[in-house]
């Protein structure tokens, strides 16, 4: 199919229903996700089948698996879909009083903690019938959800963008800085280790076991890297994938966990508070979308209301003790 004439006399529902089938890799999930029968279901892909000319759903040793045909199909197809059916109930304005639209949000939980009720406050007061939905990031698959349109708007690290390899030469992909802050030092307020001081010598520091905050549960953190440069090295006594947890953990612990000045400002008297003492990259957060949303109205206005929000936590944050 090289021309859009060869469409013609094609179901296209055909195509609703193989996106099913790959979300699902099951044709009883993806019957109930359409609201079909199982055997309708089953009709359907082998027409699919014979229209692609590939099984497109086989059995593997974890259940049903895509073929790499199918694999290939996955993002060009969903993203027509979603680019259909946005052009089909959505004109190209934007009133926020009267909109009803879904936008979906990938963000860190730190982010959420601070963020998502400022930010609900502000759609409720301007958007009443705008509604959200707020997914984890899923980095290695960030960049198709985005595409697609599975994801409207990710709000992740700027490491995290690097790694991913989601920097700006990423193809298709725009971003903006929300802001940057630095990073503290949390322990329990009855450390020993402190006996009392505001401050935290090196040596102490690396003696102690350390938290990390690892979402993927890979790779060093911003200061691994930046201690090997000196030629030194911490003990990650414990990965974790999110920030808020951590503070109770650390409260309840010996443990060390270096992280944003924003998570300090959530901290209770239970948790001291100190320099990190070695010179750490500040921490950037970068709000990330797909260029084909880019003069989306609706897409514009949550982009210009988080950026926002973003600068008032930030505000928050820096004034906080």
């Amino acid at each position: 199919m090289n021309d859009i004439h060869d469409l013609v006399g094609v179901d296209l529902n055909l195509f609703v229903a193989f996106d099913a089938l790959a979300r699902e890799r099951s044709v009883t999930l993806a019957a109930r996700r359409l609201g079909v029968t199982q055997s309708a279901m089953s009709h359907t892909l082998r027409r699919l089948r014979e229209l692609l000319g590939d099984p497109l759903l086989v059995r593997g040793q974890g259940g049903m698996v895509l073929t790499p045909r199918a694999e290939a199909l996955v993002v060009p197809l969903r993203s027509s879909l979603v680019a259909l059916g946005r052009t089909l109930t959505e004109s190209t304005q934007f009133d926020p009083k009267t909109a009803e639209r879904t936008f979906r949000l990938a963000t860190p939980d730190l982010f959420d903690v601070l963020a998502i009720p400022p930010l609900l406050h502000r759609i409720r007061k301007e958007a009443p019938n705008v509604d959200l939905h707020v997914v984890p990031v899923q980095r290695r698959r960030l960049a198709d959800e985005l595409e697609t349109g599975d994801v409207d708007l990710a709000v992740i690290p700027e490491s995290t963008a690097l790694e991913s390899h989601l920097s700006d030469a990423a193809p298709g992909l725009s971003q903006r800085t929300l802001f940057r802050e630095g990073y503290v030092c949390l322990l329990r307020a009855a450390h020993p280790v402190l006996g009392g001081a505001t401050k935290l010598g090196l040596k102490k520091y690396l003696e102690l076991g350390h938290v990390l905050i690892s979402p993927s549960g890979e790779g060093p953190g911003v200061v691994d890297s930046v201690l090997e440069q000196m030629g030194k090295q911490r003990r990650i006594a414990l990965r974790i994938p999110h920030f808020y947890p951590a503070t109770a953990i650390v409260k309840q612990s010996d443990l060390v966990l270096t992280a944003p000045r924003a998570l300090a400002s959530l901290a209770d008297r239970g948790l001291a508070v100190v320099p990190v003492p070695v010179s750490v990259p500040k921490h950037t957060l970068k709000l990330l979308w797909h260029q084909r949303f880019g003069d989306d109205a609706g897409h514009r206005w949550l982009r210009e209301l988080l950026t926002d929000i973003a600068k008032d936590v930030h505000q928050g944050v820096e004034g906080a003790p």
